[in-house]
C-alpha cells in the first residue's frame, strides 16, 4: 500500500456523516399534528397551567417513558397553524425542546430547564418529561431542605 492509498483511508475514517435533524419548528408542528391538539387551547395551557400540574397529569397517565413520534425532515402546516407553532416555538425556545415528544413535553420544556440545565441527551431521548421533572424537583427540594 503506497502512501496515496493510506492518506485516502485515514481520511474516509475521519469523516462521518452528519445526521439531519429536524428544526423546532418542525418538531412542535409535528406533536401538535400527531397529538391532534387544539393550538388556542394548548395557548391557554402554556401560559397558565403550573409545571407541577402539567406533570402529575401525565404521570397519572402512565408518561414514564417516551413514545417515538415521526418527525418529517420538513413540516408543511395549513396557515392556522404555523402561527399557533411559530408562536409555541418562540416562547417554549430552549435547549430540551428538541427532544420534545408529547405535548406535555412541550409545556415543560422550560420548567425542566430551569430545574436542571445539565440533562444529558440520552436521558432527554428516553423519558417523559414529567417524569424528569418530578425526578429532579425532588432531588433539588430534599437538597434544599437538607442544605439550606
Amino acid at each position: 500500500m503506497g502512501v496515496r492509498d493510506s492518506i485516502r483511508k485515514q481520511r474516509e475514517k475521519g469523516k462521518t456523516p452528519e445526521v439531519f435533524q429536524p428544526d423546532a419548528f418542525t418538531r412542535v408542528a409535528a406533536v401538535l399534528m400527531a397529538f391532534r391538539v387544539d393550538g388556542k387551547e394548548f395557548l391557554k395551557r402554556l401560559d397558565e397551567e403550573p409545571a407541577s400540574e402539567t406533570a402529575a397529569c401525565a404521570l397519572a397517565r402512565g408518561a414514564l417513558r417516551k413514545t417515538p413520534v415521526a418527525v418529517p425532515l420538513f413540516a408543511l402546516v395549513a396557515p392556522e397553524l404555523y402561527a399557533v407553532v411559530e408562536t409555541i416555538t418562540a416562547r417554549v425556545d430552549g435547549p430540551y425542546l428538541g427532544w420534545a415528544e408529547s405535548p406535555e413535553d412541550l409545556l415543560l420544556c422550560r420548567p425542566l430547564y430551569a430545574v436542571h440545565p445539565g440533562i444529558p441527551p440520552r436521558l432527554l431521548s428516553r423519558y417523559a418529561y414529567a417524569f424528569l421533572y418530578r425526578f429532579y424537583a425532588g432531588k433539588k427540594q430534599a437538597l434544599e431542605a437538607t442544605y439550606g
